[in-house]
C-alpha cells in the first residue's frame, strides 16, 4: 500500500511539474493543427499551384490562428504582471465556510474590449469550487471551500483562451492571504446537541426510575410524542410545549468533548462547530482534536482547533483520544466524543479509550449528511427512494446504512449512549432510532 500511494505522489508530482511547463505555451493541439495546415495549403496549394479559393481559405485562417496567439499571449502577460502587484498588497485573513460561496475581494475585467479572447481561473490550493459573477464589466469572485482548514496563501491559475479553441495560456499567481474555512452547520443551527445538565442522584421513588410526574413543560422538539402536546396552552399562545417528566438534575462540573477526524469528518467537524458557537456545551469545558496537541477551552481557540483538524490523515484519526482522555477525565463531568459515520481505523481506537475510563462514562456523537442506501437494494427499490442530494464540492462520501449500524454497533458497546446527527437534514436521533437501525 506503501509502494502505490509514493508511486500515485510521483505522478502527481510529475503530472504537476509538466503542466507548468505546458501552460506558458500558447497553443493547443487544434491550434497547431490549424496553423500547420493552413500554412501547408497556403504555400504548397495556393501559392505553388495558385488555387485562388485554398489561397484566401488559407490565408483567413493562418490570419485568424495567428490573430487569436497574438491575443491571447499579449493578455496573459498583461494579466500575470498586473496581478503581481495588486496582490503583493493585499494582507490579512480570509474567512470561509465550506459549502457556502464567499466573496473574496478577488476581480478580473471582463476583457470585453479585447476581441477573440476570454478568460477564466480556479483554485489549485487549497481546494474551492470558484465560480465568476459577471456585474457590468468585471469578473468577481465567489469561492466555495470543499474542506475546512488553516491555508497560508491562495494559488490561483489563471487561463486565458479564444473562443475557437486555437491558442490557451495559463499562469499561476499566489494570493499572500491566509485563509481559515470552518466547517458548515447545515440546518443544525436551532438544534441542541449536548445538554449542558446531567441526570442528578436524587430520586423521589427509591423503587423507580429518574422520571417522575410529567409536571415540566418544554418546547416542542422534532420526534416527540403528540399525546404529550398540551393544546390548551397551544390555543391561547399559539406555541407548541408538551408535558415533560420531572427529573432530578445536578449540574455538570465540567463536558468534555473531543473530535474525531476520519473519512467523511466534516459533518462531525460542523456538528463541534455548533456545539461551541451555541454555548450548547455549558459555561466551563475543554474541547480537543485531531491532529492538534493542545486543547481549546475558549471560542476563538477552538475554531482554530476545529479548523486545523481538517489537515490531519485519515489514517490517523482518534491517535490523540486517549491521552486527551486521560488528562481531562478524571475531572468528572461529560465526557462527548464527536466521531464520523463511516468506519476505518478510528473506531477501534475510540472504543479502546473508552473503554480505558473508569469514572466516567463516554458518549458518542455520530455525524453525517445523510445516509445512502445499501448496495444490495433492489434496482426498483433505488429508483423509488430518495438519495440525500448532493452539492457541488462535496468530497465527503455519504455513509451507507451499513457502515452506520456498524459504528453504532461497536460505540454502544461501551458505557456511554450513542446520538445520530444528520447535518444536512438538521435532525438528531436517539437511542430509539439507534435500536431500530441495529434491528434492521
Amino acid at each position: 500500500m506503501k509502494i502505490v500511494a509514493r508511486l500515485k505522489t510521483a505522478l502527481a508530482r510529475v503530472a504537476s511539474l509538466a503542466r507548468r511547463v505546458v501552460d506558458p505555451f500558447p497553443f493547443t493541439p487544434l491550434g497547431i493543427a490549424v496553423l500547420a495546415g493552413g500554412g501547408s495549403a497556403f504555400y504548397f496549394l495556393g501559392v505553388k499551384r495558385v488555387d485562388l479559393v485554398v489561397l484566401a481559405m488559407s490565408g483567413v485562417a493562418l490570419a485568424v490562428g495567428v490573430l487569436c496567439t497574438v491575443a491571447v499571449s499579449l493578455t496573459a502577460l498583461a494579466l500575470k504582471l498586473s496581478l503581481r502587484r495588486s496582490l503583493a498588497k493585499e494582507s490579512g485573513t480570509l474567512p470561509l465556510e465550506c459549502g457556502f460561496p464567499s466573496r473574496v475581494g478577488f476581480s478580473l475585467s471582463s476583457l470585453w474590449w479585447i476581441p477573440f479572447v476570454s478568460v477564466s481561473w480556479r483554485w489549485l490550493s487549497p481546494i474551492a469550487t470558484v465560480r465568476a459573477v459577471r456585474e457590468r464589466r468585471r469578473l468577481f469572485e465567489e469561492s466555495t471551500p470543499a474542506r475546512r482548514g488553516l491555508y497560508d496563501n491562495v494559488v490561483r491559475r489563471i487561463e486565458v483562451r479564444d473562443p475557437f479553441g486555437l491558442a490557451r495560456c495559463a499562469f499561476r499567481v499566489t494570493d499572500p492571504r491566509a485563509v481559515r474555512a470552518l466547517p458548515s452547520v447545515g440546518s443544525l443551527k436551532r438544534v441542541e446537541v449536548v445538554r449542558t445538565l446531567a441526570p442528578g442522584e436524587d430520586i423521589s421513588n427509591p423503587n423507580g426510575g429518574p422520571d417522575g410526574e410529567r409536571a415540566d413543560m418544554r418546547a416542542y422538539a422534532p420526534g416527540d410524542p403528540i399525546k404529550f402536546v398540551l393544546w390548551k396552552v397551544f390555543a391561547r399562545t399559539g406555541d407548541l410545549v408538551l408535558r415533560a417528566p420531572e427529573r432530578a438534575f445536578s449540574p455538570a462540573k465540567q463536558t468534555t468533548a473531543y473530535l474525531v477526524t476520519g473519512v467523511g469528518d466534516e459533518a462531525a467537524a460542523g456538528v463541534a462547530r455548533l456545539l461551541v458557537e451555541t454555548n450548547s456545551l455549558g459555561s466551563k469545558w475543554v474541547l480537543g482534536a485531531d491532529g492538534s496537541d493542545e486543547d481549546a477551552r475558549g471560542p476563538q481557540q477552538a475554531m482554530e482547533l476545529i479548523a486545523r483538524s481538517g489537515a490531519t490523515r485519515p489514517e490517523d484519526g482518534a491517535l490523540g483520544l486517549g491521552g486527551f482522555l486521560k488528562r481531562h477525565a478524571t475531572s468528572g463531568g461529560r465526557i462527548v466524543v464527536i466521531v464520523p459515520a463511516v468506519p476505518g481505523p478510528w473506531l477501534d481506537r475510540a472504543r479502546a479509550a473508552a473503554a480505558a475510563v473508569a469514572n466516567s462514562s463516554v458518549e458518542f456523537i455520530v455525524c453525517a449528511d445523510g445516509v445512502t442506501a445499501n448496495e444490495s437494494r433492489s434496482k426498483l427499490a433505488m429508483l423509488l427512494m430518495d438519495e440525500p442530494e448532493r452539492r457541488e464540492g462535496d468530497l465527503d462520501p455519504l455513509p451507507t446504512q451499513e457502515q452506520l449500524r456498524v459504528v453504532c454497533a461497536t460505540l454502544a458497546s461501551q458505557r456511554g449512549g450513542v446520538m445520530i446527527v444528520d447535518r444536512r437534514a438538521g435532525r438528531v436521533y436517539g437511542d430509539a432510532h439507534r435500536r431500530a437501525l441495529e434491528a434492521a
